[in-house]
C-alpha cells in the first residue's frame, strides 16, 4: 500500500509540474499572439530592415563565439580538477549537451550530456557541470539585482516591475542575512538533506572538495564575464533596432528580462516564446515598439541557441559512429544522475534507444 501511495503522490507531482509548464508555456505564447494582432504586418521587421546587414550579424556571431568559448574555458576549469581534458574534448562535451537539452525540462539534460565524452569519472563531471550551473545562475541573479536597483533608482514608475524590485531586493538581502546567520545550525543541513535526499547531497558534498570556496573565484569571474558578453550582445541588438531607448533603459530591460526568463520553468523549444513574451512585456515600460522587440528575441535565441545546438547534433551522431558502443548506456546514466522526476527517466530511455 505504501508503494502504490509513493507512486500514486509521484505522478500527482510530475502532473502538477507539467500543468505549470503547459500554462506557462499557454500565457507566454497567448501573451505573443496578442501583442501581434495589430501589428501583423512587421513581424519580420528587423530581417527585411536595412539596418539588419552583413557587420551586425558578424558583430552578434562573434559575442556568440566568445559566449560559448567561454563556456568552454568554464567547464574546461571544472573538470580538470576531476580528471584530465583537452580544449578540443571539452568543446566536444558542450556542444553535445545542447541537443539534450532540447528534450529536458529547464535544459537539464545538458548538464548530463556532456559527461558522454569523458572516459571516466563522469558522475563527477556531473555534479562538477551543476557547480558550473550554478555559477551561471549566480551571474544573472547579480546582474538581475543590479537591474532592479537601477530600475528603483533612475527609471521610477509605480507598476508591477517596482513592486517586484522592492521584492527581489528585500528577499536577496533577508537571504543573505539568513545564511550568514544560520549557516552552521544543524537544522539547516538536516533541511537540504530532505530537500535533495541524502545519497544527492553526499555525492555532490564529495565532489565539492575538489572546489574550495576560495579556488572558486575563477569561475564566478568567467560566469560574470559570460553573462557580459550575451548581454550586450542583446543590448547591441535592440540599440541597433530601437534607437528611441536610452542606454540604461536597454540594460535595464535585458537584465530583467534575463533574470525572469531564468527563474520560470520551460525547455528550450518553449523558451523563445516566454523569452519573447517576457521581453515585450519589461520593455512595453519604455517603448511601443513591441513587435521589434519580439523579433530581436528571435533573432538572439537562433544565433546563441539554435546554431551550436546545430553543431552539437552532428557531434553527437559523430560520437556514435566513431565506436563509442556504450554510449547510450552512458548517456542514459549521467542524464539520470540530474533529476529524479520520471519525465528524466523517459527521456534517458529514449535517447538510449535514438543511440545504442
Amino acid at each position: 500500500m505504501k508503494k502504490i501511495y509513493n507512486m500514486s503522490k509521484h505522478s500527482l507531482q510530475k502532473a502538477a509540474v507539467w500543468t505549470v509548464k503547459i500554462l506557462v508555456f499557454a500565457i507566454a505564447w497567448g501573451y505573443v499572439v496578442y501583442k501581434f494582432q495589430d501589428i501583423r504586418a512587421d513581424i519580420l521587421h528587423i530581417f527585411v530592415d536595412v539596418r539588419f546587414g552583413v557587420s551586425v550579424i558578424s558583430v552578434l556571431l562573434l559575442l556568440m563565439l566568445c559566449n560559448w568559448g567561454l563556456e568552454v574555458y568554464k567547464w574546461r576549469w571544472l573538470i580538470l580538477k576531476i580528471t584530465p581534458i583537452s580544449w578540443r574534448t571539452a568543446l566536444r562535451g558542450v556542444l553535445i549537451g545542447l541537443p539534450l537539452a532540447l528534450v529536458t525540462p529547464n535544459r537539464i539534460g545538458e548538464i548530463g550530456g556532456r559527461a558522454v565524452v569523458l572516459t571516466e569519472k563522469r558522475k563527477k563531471a556531473v555534479f562538477a557541470t551543476f557547480i558550473g550551473s550554478l555559477s551561471q545562475l549566480c551571474a544573472t541573479l547579480i546582474f538581475g539585482l543590479l537591474g532592479f536597483i537601477l530600475y528603483i533608482l533612475f527609471l521610477p514608475q509605480h507598476n508591477i516591475i517596482t513592486v517586484a524590485a522592492y521584492i527581489s531586493v528585500a528577499a536577496f538581502a533577508i537571504g543573505v542575512c539568513g545564511f550568514l546567520l544560520f549557516r552552521k545550525q544543524r537544522w539547516l543541513y538536516v533541511l537540504l538533506l530532505r530537500m535533495v535526499g541524502k545519497s544527492w547531497f553526499r555525492k555532490f558534498k564529495n565532489v565539492l572538495r575538489y572546489y574550495p570556496l576560495t579556488s572558486l573565484l575563477p569561475l564566478m569571474g568567467a560566469s560574470l564575464l559570460r553573462y557580459a558578453v550575451f548581454c550586450m550582445q542583446f543590448c547591441i541588438a535592440i540599440s541597433i533596432f530601437i534607437g528611441e531607448l536610452s542606454y540604461l533603459e536597454i540594460f535595464v530591460g535585458v537584465t530583467l528580462t534575463y533574470f525572469f526568463t531564468t527563474i520560470i520553468p520551460t525547455t528550450v523549444l518553449g523558451e523563445i516564446g516566454i523569452r519573447g513574451s517576457v521581453a515585450m512585456f519589461i520593455f512595453s515600460f519604455f517603448t511601443n515598439q513591441a513587435a521589434i522587440v519580439f523579433q530581436v528575441s528571435v533573432l538572439i535565441w537562433l544565433i546563441n541557441i539554435v546554431i551550436p545546438t546545430l553543431a552539437g547534433t552532428f557531434i553527437l551522431v559523430a560520437h556514435k559512429h566513431k565506436g563509442a558502443a556504450k554510449s547510450g548506456e552512458t548517456l542514459t546514466k549521467t542524464m539520470l544522475l540530474t533529476a529524479k522526476h520520471e519525465v528524466i527517466k523517459q527521456v534517458g530511455r529514449v535517447i538510449n534507444q535514438i543511440i545504442s
